[in-house]
């Protein structure tokens, strides 16, 4: 992640810059007197001009995809895995994740074309081998590239006992939010009595025997509506809800 791209995604991210209404309102009577008004009224043009010149939808996909790729490898390396070792390809998930993000960039808006898309991104990459599926998990910071808040965990294929999307609420206490969430933006209005909840947030769940699970927020009505309407997809966890029970099916019979 260059620097360069580092800065146009916070720019896709960023609120329309009030400062240079104000600017520009200032400078306006300030013309009469000696031209003063040229200055702030300049200013505040560059703003608005800098601020409609943002990443495309298009452009911001291309880095989530590649940002993605970068944390595939990352999730063998972490496991302890290598590429011989796997006897599928992997399936990824991802969702909006604001709570345990490890200082990460957060950002929500809803593009042009009517999708809405956040930072940090709360991916789980899910890889298989002849006797588990090997789950890693992490808050990724779209501004830099990192992977924050890292876990792995391993499943025996005959202890897991279902995978699926489903909606369920869920409740976040205000300690585990990070500072940019708890006290500004959209988001901060979602914070209520010290807590961020989801009513009704549909989720991709894979529980075990035991009890343990995998778990990833893919999209919630309040987080949609906080970012003016529009439509956060679900066809990756979909396809990986598929592509995780074909592989529990032949597992289970061989």
């Amino acid at each position: 992640m260059t620097q360069d791209e580092a800065s146009r995604i916070k720019k896709y991210f960023a609120k329309f810059p009030k400062w240079t209404v104000v600017a520009i309102i200032i400078g306006l009577p300030l013309l009469s007197v000696y031209g003063l008004g040229i200055i702030p009224i300049g200013l505040g043009i560059w703003g608005i001009v800098s601020w409609y010149r943002k990443p495309t939808d298009q452009e911001m996909d291309a880095w989530v995809e590649e940002a993605l790729k970068s944390v595939r490898a990352r999730a063998l390396n972490k496991s302890g895995l290598d590429l011989s070792e796997l006897i599928g390809a992997p399936v990824v998930v991802y969702g909006p994740r604001f709570w345990n993000i490890g200082g990460a960039a957060v950002g929500i808006r809803k593009g042009n074309d009517g999708i809405v898309r956040f930072m940090p991104l709360g991916v789980t990459v899910i890889n298989f081998t002849p006797n588990q599926l090997v789950a890693y998990q992490c808050a990724l910071d779209l501004t830099t590239g990192n992977p924050l808040s890292e876990s792995t965990d391993e499943y025996f294929y005959r202890d897991v006992v279902s995978v699926s999307t489903q909606s369920k609420s869920m409740t976040w206490d205000a300690t585990a939010l990070d500072e940019k969430v708890r006290s500004k933006g959209p988001l901060a209005r979602l914070v209520t009595a010290g807590k961020l909840q989801f009513n009704a947030a549909e989720t991709f769940l894979l529980t075990t025997s035991g009890g343990t699970s995998i778990e990833v927020v893919l999209r919630d009505p309040k987080l949609i509506e906080s970012a003016g309407g529009g439509n956060i997809p679900t066809a990756m966890a979909d396809k990986a809800v598929q592509t995780v029970r074909k592989m529990l099916r032949e597992k289970k019979v061989a």
